[in-house]
Parts: structure tokens; C-alpha cells; sequence
């Protein structure tokens, strides 16, 4: 069973409404939605993978931060746009139009409640671009402060431990993930499927399906029939704990600068 004990202290939702009414400094208290996904992630892996890190790593960063930090965390958006992954069991995807729309209302009632910074935390990859447009329509929409922490892609990126093909076409159940879950959620893992899913086709080309020089379009299908672009045989759960663990390290430093951040005041 998941519990996270420091992202509960700090749960909005368990205040009542005067409380939320009455909160002080609302123009530094931060206000993190963690955004995820429910999708394969291989034979070997929970389809909850990207909701449980990100859940996993904002716990630790909760924990990094001063016990006064104005810190206060929404129900983690684990619908995520996820249609890479259509066809898989397990997967459960919004439409662009519809995930583009929760994210933007989400941010209008974090403005209409007083707040004044709004974070992002993402964990999964399919959702980057998305959340990266929508950010700049909630600030010019509401007037937030609006950021976005993408873990494992822009903050926290595993490299230690890993070969050059797993950090180039490792993005998906291999690896990385695996050692993540082995380590903060194993009973969810079944190491004895996990299968080397590298890609050897694109290998081949030399074209990463993400972050390469060229982009194209793929689903999961195309590229990896068994769901999974990594090698998650080699996953190790002492590795799990520096990719956790640094990413917190990194979350927790970019919140208190969120606290501080200001645009410059221009004289009119």
C-alpha cells in the first residue's frame, strides 16, 4: 500500500474550506499538482509506474524542505495523455483536448482560490509538451506564477550506472523505472518478467524516439511490441534509491526558488 506521510501533512484537501480561506501568505505558499499517468509499462512493471515515482519523489522533497515551507499538494492527475500506449492492457489515456482542459481548469481554480504559484510535477514523458504550452495559456489566462518540473527528463535525469544505449533508448520499463520501483515499491514488481527491451531497429538508425535530432511520430506498437524501451533486466534497486533520491534533492532546491521567483517589476 502506498502512504506518503509528508506529501498527507501538506494535503490541501484536508483542510476546510476556511482553513484554505485563511491560509497566510498566499502570494509565496506554492501549490503543486503532481501529473502522471495509468499505462503499460511491460509484463514486469505496474500500470501505475509514472503515478508512484513522481508521488515517490515529491514525498522526498517534502521531506527536504523547512517544516515551515508554504507548501500545499493536490490530488495527484494520474490521467494523463497516454495514446502511445493504446492497444496495451492497462492503459487508461485522455485525449490532448481533454488533458489540455482538466490541466487549464485545475490552474483557474488554484488562481480563484488566491494562490499566486502553481507547479507542475510531472513524471511522465508523454505529457511534456502538453503541460510546457499549457503553462504560458494558465499564466495568461489567470495571472499565475506557473511552473513545470518535469522528473527524469529536466530535473533529476539517471545517468550513473547506465550504458549509452540505455540513456538513449532506455525511456520506457527498462532500466531506470524498474530500479526506481525495485526500490520504493517492490511488491509491485515481477523482476522475473522483466525482458531487454532496447530497441535494436532504431539502434540501428541511430533515431531515439525522444529527444532526438529527428522527431517523428510513433505508438509503443511501432517501435516495442512488448511495451517496454530499456533494458529492465539490469535494474538495481541501490541505483533506484540515487535516481530517487537525487531527483528529490533537485524538486525540493527548485521549490524554494518558485517561492522567491519574481518577474521584474517594469515602471510603466
Amino acid at each position: 500500500m502506498l502512504i506518503f506521510n509528508k506529501t498527507q501533512e501538506r494535503f490541501l484537501p484536508y483542510l476546510t474550506s476556511r482553513q484554505v480561506d485563511q491560509l497566510p501568505e498566499k502570494d509565496k505558499a506554492v501549490v503543486i499538482l503532481p501529473v502522471a499517468s495509468i499505462e503499460q509499462h511491460g509484463p514486469h512493471l505496474p500500470v501505475f509506474t509514472d503515478s508512484i515515482i513522481v508521488q515517490e519523489v515529491l514525498e522526498r522533497a517534502l521531506g527536504n524542505l523547512p517544516d515551515d515551507f508554504p507548501a500545499w499538494v493536490l490530488p495527484i492527475q494520474s490521467y494523463g495523455k497516454s495514446n502511445e500506449h493504446t492497444g496495451f492492457p492497462g492503459t487508461f489515456t485522455l485525449t490532448s483536448e481533454t488533458f489540455i482542459k482538466v490541466l487549464k481548469e485545475i490552474g483557474a481554480n488554484v488562481a480563484r482560490n488566491g494562490f499566486k504559484r502553481f507547479v507542475f510535477i510531472n513524471g511522465h514523458g508523454g505529457n511534456t509538451e502538453i503541460i510546457d504550452f499549457v503553462i504560458r495559456d494558465i499564466r495568461q489566462q489567470t495571472d499565475l506564477m506557473v511552473f513545470a518540473l518535469h522528473v527524469g527528463l529536466r530535473v533529476g535525469v539517471p545517468t550513473g550506472g547506465l550504458s549509452e544505449a540505455e540513456m538513449t533508448y532506455g525511456i520506457h520499463a527498462g532500466d531506470v523505472e524498474t530500479s526506481m520501483l525495485l526500490k520504493c515499491s517492490p511488491e509491485y514488481v515481477k523482476p522475473e518478467w522483466a525482458p531487454n527491451g532496447l530497441p535494436s531497429h532504431l539502434q540501428g538508425m541511430k533515431t531515439p524516439p525522444f529527444m532526438g535530432a529527428l522527431n517523428y511520430a510513433w505508438l509503443t506498437r511501432d517501435i516495442a511490441p512488448i511495451g517496454v524501451l530499456g533494458n529492465a533486466t539490469t535494474a538495481d534497486p541501490e541505483r533506484g534509491e540515487k535516481y530517487l533520491s537525487n531527483a528529490a534533492s533537485e524538486v525540493a532546491g527548485l521549490l524554494i526558488k518558485v517561492k522567491e521567483f519574481e518577474f521584474e517589476k517594469w515602471q510603466a
